[in-house]
C-alpha cells in the first residue's frame, strides 16, 4: 500500500525524532505563557493601570504564537501513530479503533491549526507593482476563513479528547471485569488482583 510506504519510510521516522525534541521547549513556553496570562489577569483584578497589563498580554500572545509555530508539521506524527495502531495485529478491537480515533482527532487539530497559523501569521503575498513581500498577519488583514478553520481545529481536538476519554473508561471497565473474575483465595489470583489495583 502506498500510504504504508510513505508512513514507514525512514525519513518520516527521522522527522518525527526531530520534531519530538521540541517538547521540552514547548513546556517551558507554555509555563511562561500561562504565567503571563495569570499575571495579566491578576493586574486587571487589582485595578492596575492598562500600561502595566499591556506588556503581559503581549507576552502571552507572543508565547502562544511561538508555540503554534513549533507545532507546525507535528500532525505527521499522529497520522503515523494512527496507521501503526491500525496495522497492529491482535489486541482489543475497541481499544484499537478508539486509539485510531484519538490520533486522527489530534492530527486533524494540528493540521487545521497549522493552516490557520500560516493563513493568519505566515503568508507573504507579493504585490504585482513592486514585488515586495507584505506579511498577511492578523493585525494587517484578518481572514474570516481562518477563524472558521480554527473552530474546526478545536472540534477535531475535542474529537481526539473524547476518544481518549472513552478509551480510559473502557480500560477501567475491562480492569473491573478482570478483578471480578479472579478468585481471592488463590495465591496467583491475589498477585493478579494487586497488579490490577496498581
Amino acid at each position: 500500500m502506498v500510504a504504508d510506504a510513505i508512513v514507514y519510510d525512514p525519513s518520516v521516522a527521522h522527522y518525527i525524532r526531530y520534531v519530538g525534541t521540541t517538547v521540552g521547549r514547548d513546556k517551558l513556553l507554555r509555563t511562561l505563557q500561562y504565567f503571563a496570562r495569570f499575571y495579566a489577569w491578576y493586574l486587571l483584578r487589582t485595578n492596575r493601570p492598562e500600561r502595566l497589563i499591556r506588556p503581559w498580554e503581549a507576552m502571552k500572545k507572543q508565547f502562544g504564537l511561538t508555540r503554534k509555530a513549533m507545532r507546525l508539521g507535528k500532525f505527521v506524527e499522529h497520522f503515523k501513530a494512527a496507521s501503526a495502531i491500525m496495522d497492529a495485529k491482535g489486541g482489543d478491537g475497541v481499544v484499537k479503533y478508539l486509539g485510531v480515533g484519538r490520533q486522527l482527532g489530534y492530527a486533524g487539530y494540528l493540521t487545521l491549526d497549522a493552516i490557520t497559523y500560516i493563513m493568519m501569521h505566515g503568508i507573504a503575498t507579493f504585490e504585482l507593482a513592486d514585488e515586495r513581500p507584505k506579511l498577511d498577519s492578523s493585525g494587517i488583514r484578518p481572514m474570516e476563513s481562518a477563524k472558521r478553520l480554527q473552530r474546526e481545529a478545536y472540534r477535531a481536538w475535542f474529537f481526539g479528547l473524547t476518544f481518549s476519554t472513552i478509551s480510559g473508561f473502557y480500560a477501567l471497565w475491562k480492569l473491573r471485569l478482570r478483578e471480578q473474575s479472579i478468585d481471592k483465595n488463590e495465591g496467583e489470583s491475589v498477585v493478579e488482583g494487586k497488579k490490577i489495583l496498581r
